[in-house]
């Protein structure tokens, strides 16, 4: 409430210094869903400000809109919208800008959370904000300068039997800048689109003047009902801008449209309602306004169209004949305008054909005087056709830069078009007979050659019935030339994927690509067959005994792969480890070792600890698979090696181990020695360290290395204990210093 206090009293504050300033257009809410799943909607308001009349000061930096329960009509939120820019709303054509109209876009915006907790009012939402005042120039409402601007969006809840409700508002086109002509047909596009597919209906409306006044220009929003404006004498909703045709707006468009007999400016507003399944969900505001005034009487350009050959112009309501045997399928425009000194547009609207069919040169020129006639040519393509059934209809529009808005002439025109000769192109290769057997080992090239009598655009391609042409090692390249055009195709047979005697046809086909979905065509088709030679079936061996061996680790395994063929046919050799890789257990082999007709290759390993990491088991089986290049299903042989890894084994035995030394000078058996007796490092278990203890248990000596020496320096005689450290296990002893 403090909030709200302090808020009136500064906007009291500022409406005494701009009691008298004139700045609302119009304008209207925007509620957008940014982020369905987490509830974020963007919440702006598009604000339209008379640039001319309306003071500076008046500008607000930052809006507060209120959102109400529309069943309770209690206030939910209120939410800070900032001011984030603007535009001047542009003139249909900039060239008719009116200094004593200038209208400008104000945008405020701020990102809300609206919470699936707490906005589930099956009724929905209202959003308001309210400002004062509007221009007091306008002259259908009472006290226009006194007249307030209540801004209003209804939207429906976030959350609807524990579902999610996904909605955004419809948001209005901006509108033009533009002006309206006494006594001339004006029409505005107020137009809205809706991000969720809604269904938009729109209705002329009574604006809200609603609580702000000159004094309190921008009061705290207030919930629902708002007081509307008051209309003048003689205005209603029927006639808002009064005429021969009062302002009316189409309620599945939004198009304004309406002949006004009196100038002045003119206040509305239109609300764009949301239905979904035909229940209606939400609605929008916009208000606005326009200015109507006495423009300079002008008279409409003028288009005429005559064919070729003939002296009269075309009339609405005959059908033309454009004949095949014209040359260049075009006709005369000329276009005029009584009031000289003007820029012209021409364009053609179809009405039953697409436009891609016609094209007009020069689109646009400049008329210099009454007595000026511009010149152009509207000209048919060479696919354009049509039938006395069906003759092509189409408007040929031409307007003029008038203000505010051009002014134009329509010719509403029937033509019937003679298609023009168009010879089938032909196809052929220089395969003979269109057939070839192709024998195992050998390959297949021939050309294609498509022909147009007409010297048009052809394309060719290559289709094979049932199957890919690259699968069996086909290949052509499509391709498009004008006239005549001729491409290669080529054959390499993949003989795994080839079946003997059976025929394979492919399509070659030629398209006239005049004109899109032709169906000048021809085809040629060849039939192809594939045939392989004999084969005996290559043989594998190794020069390891047995193709078995077993082995320690460090221990080398060294043998050759003999293959053979008896065709004498190129051969590959392949070697396969079963459930490992060769390189990863370090086994040298050169994996696709090649030859003719025979081949000898060697293999080399000397497994180690990794490779027992490996296939704990220690059994390695490779496969050696030898093939040649037929096609044959008899080309491969195959052999296995079989290697079995076994780790070092050892044992210590303490009474092997000497247990006394003799430091006494006399060269023999001076030191205490173990590295002849340790166990030897294997995959298991390594060397770490001897520690050596006095009876008390305080160690005397210590080494890492396997091949220590320890003199008993420092020590007096007596027995000492020792442990021998690996790397899983422990070995202890005794030994007896002497001296």
């Amino acid at each position: 409430m403090k909030k709200y206090l302090l808020l009136t009293i500064v906007c009291f504050l500022v409406s005494v210094q701009f009691s008298k300033a004139t700045h609302i257009v119009g304008g209207e809410f925007e509620l957008t869903s940014t982020d369905s799943l987490r509830y974020i909607y963007k919440l702006a308001l598009n604000l339209y400000f008379d640039d001319i009349n309306g003071n500076p000061g008046a500008e607000d930096d930052q809006i507060y809109a209120v959102i109400f329960n529309k069943r309770t009509n209690q206030q939910v939120i209120t939410i800070p919208l900032y001011k984030t820019g603007g535009a001047f709303i542009p003139y249909t054509n900039p060239n008719c800008s009116q200094s004593n109209l200038r209208t400008r876009l104000i945008r405020y915006e701020q990102n809300i959370f609206l919470s699936p907790d707490y906005y589930t009012e099956a009724a929905g939402y209202y959003v308001v904000w309210e400002r004062c005042c509007r221009n007091q120039t306008i002259i259908n409402i009472q006290s226009p300068g006194a007249a307030g601007n209540s801004f209003y969006l209804e939207f429906p809840p976030v959350h609807i039997n524990k579902k999610t409700f996904i909605n955004s508002s419809p948001i209005f086109t901006i509108p033009k800048g533009d002006y309206a002509c006494v006594n001339k047909p004006f029409t505005f596009d107020f137009g809205a689109t809706d991000a969720d597919g809604d269904e938009l209906r729109y209705s002329l409306v009574t604006p809200f003047s609603g609580h702000s006044t000159q004094q309190t220009p921008s009061p705290p929003s207030y919930p629902a009902p708002y007081d509307e404006v008051i209309w003048a004498r003689s205005i209603n909703l029927n006639n808002v801008i009064p005429g021969p045709k009062p302002l009316r707006v189409d309620p599945k468009t939004g198009v304004l449209s309406f002949t006004a007999n009196r100038v002045g400016l003119y206040v509305f507003s239109v609300l764009c309602e949301e239905y979904r399944n035909n229940i209606k969900i939400g609605g929008v505001r916009r208000d606005f306004q326009l200015l109507v005034v006495d423009c300079p009487t002008t008279i409409p350009p003028v288009v005429q169209l005559k064919e070729k050959g003939k002296t009269s112009f075309y009339k609405e309501g005959e059908i033309m004949i454009l004949k095949a045997s014209q040359e260049d399928r075009c006709m005369d425009l000329l276009l005029s305008d009584a009031n000289g000194g003007t820029n012209l547009k021409v364009k053609i609207n179809p009405i039953n054909f697409s436009q891609d069919m016609v094209s007009i040169s020069p689109a646009s020129g400049t008329i210099r005087n009454a007595q000026d006639t511009l010149r152009s040519k509207l000209c048919w393509s060479e696919c354009a056709t049509s039938d006395v059934t069906n003759p092509y209809e189409f408007d040929v529009i031409v307007e003029d830069d008038g203000c505010p808005r051009p002014e134009a002439d329509t010719l509403r025109v029937k033509l019937i078009i003679e298609p023009l000769p168009n010879q089938k192109p032909t196809i052929e290769t220089d395969l003979p007979g269109n057939t070839a057997l192709i024998v195992e080992g050998n390959n297949l090239t021939f050309n294609v050659t498509g022909i147009d009598p007409d010297e048009d655009n052809i394309s060719l391609e290559a289709v094979g019935r049932g199957f890919i042409l690259s699968d069996l090692g086909m290949s052509f390249s499509n391709g498009t030339g004008k006239g005549s055009l001729k491409l290669p195709f080529a054959w390499n047979p993949i003989c795994d994927k080839l079946q003997d005697d059976k025929v394979y046809i492919v399509d070659f086909i030629v398209t006239d690509k005049r004109c899109p979905n032709t169906d000048k065509k021809d085809t040629v088709s060849v039939r192809l067959q594939f045939q392989r030679q004999p084969n005996q079936k290559p043989e594998v061996t190794t020069t390891l005994p047995g193709n078995s061996i077993s082995v320690t680790v460090g221990e080398s395994i060294q043998f050759d792969i003999l293959g053979t063929d008896p065709d004498n046919d190129p051969i590959v050799v392949k070697a396969i480890g079963r459930g490992f890789s060769l390189e990863e257990a370090g086994m040298q082999f050169r994996n696709g070792a090649t030859g003719i007709g025979t081949l000898r290759e060697p293999f080399l390993w000397v497994p180690d600890c990794h490779a027992l990491q490996l296939l704990p088991d220690g059994k390695f089986i490779v496969d050696f698979l030898l093939q040649d290049n037929s096609c044959s299903p008899n080309n491969a042989d195959t052999v296995s090696v079989e290697m079995n890894v076994k780790d070092i084994e050892f044992t210590f035995s303490r009474d092997s181990v000497p247990n006394v030394f003799t430091p006494n000078g006399d060269r023999f058996n001076e030191t205490f020695q173990l590295y002849e007796y340790l166990p030897p490092d294997n995959c298991k278990d390594q060397f770490v360290k001897i520690e050596v203890y006095n009876r008390w248990g305080k160690l005397a000596f210590e080494s890492t290395s396997r091949e220590f020496s320890w003199t008993g320096f420092g020590f007096p005689t007596g027995v000492y204990y020792y442990m021998v450290k690996y790397r899983n296990s422990h070995y202890k002893g005794t030994v007896s210093l002497l001296r």
